[in-house]
């Protein structure tokens, strides 16, 4: 094999090549006939460029003005033998040559001088390349420090009333939560006219909303449940709330796992090229490919129709214009992936009014599998003690873009045998959307959470259709009907106008006319008006039966720079003069608010708080609310040093150097980062950052290891007066840290207390050094020396 590839490192190499020809200038040899006679066969030893492309050196066999290449030279240039393509009898070493003039497309040209061989190949004899989005990596899991946390949304209200007694209420949301390795156990409630005004509307007292055990399964991107959730709807379904237990999949506990089928970009490329993908005129992704044919695979995730145009540039510099157009959507999934749900337990009844209200238990299942990238089928079953109801359905992407989905469903129960259907078609482009969907049931159908005594919907039909100008105007228009089995149909038709003024401000105008049942007009315009700043200006203009309203508002939001926000309105709503006005404050610790509001009737204003406490490893933390994971950063030693994630700084460390970190993101690496400049001159720290994964809702630790002590510039010197010898190392006794002697005797050392023992090593030879550091400020860096070192010999 080491035959097969040289590299002209000889000059007899350069000497064979010129008694091929007397000729030095490049030229084409002829093709002949493979039944031409066999005279004379030459060894040329070349480097090959197949499509522009340098793949080597090769020895490659000349015979009556024909080439012929070995086999493993056809493999490693990526060219595929025709069938049909036959080798000559002549072998080197046990290798078989092959004829390039059997490949389509063949040219040759040799370069004398340069000692090299441009071959020249058609792209389709080539195998497709094949550009796919990596399996997404699953990081391991930080170790979780069991945890606990409480939110808290805490407001308080006092209305004045023009002609009724005045009302005081305060009301209270809150939710307590632990977690740990086991998994996340969360329960809220609800507080309502906590001081007991009995001229308050709203009865007192505390109301359980949800109590529910989490555990996640991300190797396997699955999910249980055990306690208050809701169902899983599909296709027909409706979501209900149950208390009881869950387990199916969740793809969100994989970071950048796509489900839906993502579209498969081909074309051709004759030499090695770069590919700029045009995603509805924005520029997505640019890919390197080999010559050959190719496809796109790692599509940037979309959602609807669009047009794709890839600009192939190849390295002569020449263009290739290729445009498809294509469709995606979550709501099919990728070939022989499943999305499956199961439940079982007690319908959850009066929720938010009382605490333990459950009705007949239930089972339920979904299962969804993505048969073909274009067709998804689902099938659904509910069961009760005296209802069970079955169904089946499926979304299909049709020519022309165009996605179709339909379900079908019976139910059977003492007095609720019926059926169910459901039929959508879906159409997204650049420029237009329409979407169309009618559902119909029979008046005895019945499903889960469905009141017995409540027939279901007779018809249902919603349809929309809008499209967006190549000037970002957009048109539209909506109809929506419902009829039930009791009562009159009801039918809206809506019609709405946007357009962008200037850079950054957006008109709206929308309209609304009830054409069946209660008859009803409304029209609406509305401006917005973006500033610097995070400011906002929003006015209204509105008229519902002769009813006109109109107000102006200005906002300004809050952000990490910006802590404090504010909002004002004036105008008129419902009828009546109204004037507001809020300020409300973002921080560490949470968000304090308050309100004004006044009418010809009634003032009223509000004052409220939110955020969370958390207790973890011993410590009491006061944070923002407490809705995603977090980390416990120590500092050992310092206070009030930032920490954040990435350069976002969002705390500082207490007096015992901890912090607690909100905001992580569950399952995914999030860089846990100090703010160096908030270190002191004589820290001494190994990394400025971390990467964690935590578990949802949970918390990880993360330490800092800084080395004590305090910095010191020495100089030192030897037996002879002169200075240490740069490369000589300094180590304080004790420690394994090493520093480097620079010119001049001069060493920078780290970790010094106020006395020391400083070791000095040169070339096997050792000397103590006995440092004393002044009393000086900590930031301050002495100036020691001169030290003398004795016993080291330069």
């Amino acid at each position: 094999m080491g035959f097969l590839r040289l590299r002209l490192r000889h000059t007899r190499l350069a000497i064979l090549l010129a008694a091929l020809s007397c000729s030095v200038a490049a030229q084409p040899l002829a093709t002949p006939s493979p039944s031409a006679g066999n005279t004379a066969d030459q060894i040329l030893p070349l480097e090959v460029i197949i499509n522009g492309a340098r793949s080597g050196t090769w020895l490659l066999l000349e015979r009556n003005g024909a080439i012929y290449a070995p086999q493993e030279a056809f493999t490693e240039w990526r060219v595929q033998l025709p069938p049909d393509a036959q080798p000559i009898d002549f072998q080197l070493h046990g290798q078989t040559y092959w004829p390039l003039a059997a490949v389509p497309g063949y040219q040759f040209r040799l370069d004398y001088a340069n000692q090299s061989a441009a071959v020249q190949f058609s792209p389709e004899v080539f195998p497709a390349t094949r550009m796919v989005n990596a399996n997404p990596e699953i990081s391991v899991v930080s170790p979780v420090l069991p945890s606990l946390f409480f939110n808290y949304d805490l407001n308080y209200s006092t209305s004045v009333l023009r002609n009724a007694p005045t009302v005081r209420d305060m009301g209270m949301l809150a939710e307590i939560g632990a977690s740990n390795s086991w998994g996340v156990l969360t329960s809220s409630h609800a507080g309502r006219n906590l001081t007991n005004d009995p001229n308050s509307y709203a009865p007192g007292g505390w109301v359980r909303l949800e109590t529910t055990y989490t555990r996640n399964y991300p190797s396997e991107n699955r999910t249980f449940r055990m306690g208050d959730s809701t169902t899983h709807a599909g296709m027909w379904g409706r979501n209900v709330y149950f208390g009881g237990i869950q387990y199916g999949s969740n793809f969100a506990l994989t970071p950048g796992f796509v489900s839906q089928p993502v579209p498969a970009l081909t074309g051709m490329s004759a030499a090695p090229s770069t590919v700029e993908m045009y995603v509805n005129d924005v520029l997505r992704q640019v890919s390197n490919v080999p010559a050959g044919p190719f496809s796109i695979d790692n599509f940037p995730l979309l959602s609807g129709g669009g047009d794709v145009r890839m600009v192939v540039r190849d390295i002569l510099g020449r263009e290739t214009v290729i445009e498809q157009s294509f469709f995606t959507t979550p709501q099919l999934l990728a070939a022989g992936l499943d999305d499956w749900s199961i439940e079982a337990g007690s319908v959850r009844q009066e929720m938010g009014v009382t605490s333990n209200r459950y009705g007949p238990g239930f089972a339920s299942g979904t299962w969804r599998h993505g048969y073909t990238n274009d067709l998804t089928l689902e099938t659904r079953a509910e069961t009760t003690a005296d209802l069970q109801t079955f169904g089946v359905g499926a979304a299909s992407l049709f020519p022309g873009q165009f996605l179709g989905k339909g379900s079908l469903a019976i139910s059977r129960g003492e007095n609720m045998n019926g059926g169910l259907w459901l039929l959508g078609l879906e159409h997204q482009t650049l420029h237009h959307s329409v979407s169309f969907q009618i559902q119909g049931a029979s008046r005895d159908f019945h499903q889960l959470g469905q009141p017995e005594t409540t027939a279901p919907i007779r018809q249902q039909l919603a349809g929309n259709w809008s499209y967006v100008t190549n000037d970002r105007s957009a048109y539209g228009i909506g109809l929506a009907t419902l009829s039930p089995y009791s009562g009159e149909r009801i039918s809206t038709l809506t019609g709405n106008y946007s357009r962008r003024i200037g850079a950054h401000n957006n008109l709206n105008f929308t309209v609304s006319r009830a054409i069946n049942g209660a008859s009803s007009t409304s029209a609406g315009l509305f401006l917005t008006m973006p500033l610097d700043g995070n400011r906002i200006i929003n006015t209204s203009v509105s008229n519902q039966d002769g009813r006109e309203d109109f107000y102006i508002s200005a906002m300004k939001h809050t952000n990490l720079e910006n802590t404090l926000g504010w909002r004002t309105l004036a105008g008129r709503q419902q009828g009546e003069t109204r004037a507001e006005g809020s300020l409300y404050y973002t921080g560490r610790y949470g968000r304090l608010s308050g309100d004004l509001s006044t009418s010809p009737d009634q003032t009223t204003t509000r004052v409220g708080a939110t955020g969370g406490l958390v207790l973890t490893d011993s410590h009491l933390f006061v944070t923002q609310r407490v809705d995603q994971s977090f980390a416990l950063a120590e500092v050992a030693g310092y206070r009030d040093i930032g920490i954040g994630l990435g350069s976002n700084v969002l705390t500082q460390t207490d007096a015992d150097g901890l912090a607690l970190v909100p905001r992580l993101v569950p399952y995914q690496k999030n860089s846990v980062r100090l703010d160096p400049g908030e270190l002191p001159l004589s820290a001494d720290i190994s990394t400025l950052e971390h990467n964690v994964v935590p578990a949802w809702r949970s918390a990880v630790k993360v330490v800092f290891p800084v080395r004590g002590g305090r910095g010191a510039l020495l100089r030192i010197t030897l037996d002879d007066g002169d200075a240490a010898p740069a490369g000589a190392t300094v180590q304080i006794e004790g420690e394994e840290e090493e520093f480097y002697v620079a010119r001049r005797g001069a060493a920078f050392v780290t970790g010094l207390q106020p006395a020391n023992v400083v070791l000095l090593k040169w070339n096997g030879q050792q000397c103590r050094l006995d440092v004393i550091l002044p009393p000086v400020a900590p930031d301050e860096i002495p100036r020691l020396g001169p030290l003398l070192c004795k016993g080291v010999i330069r």
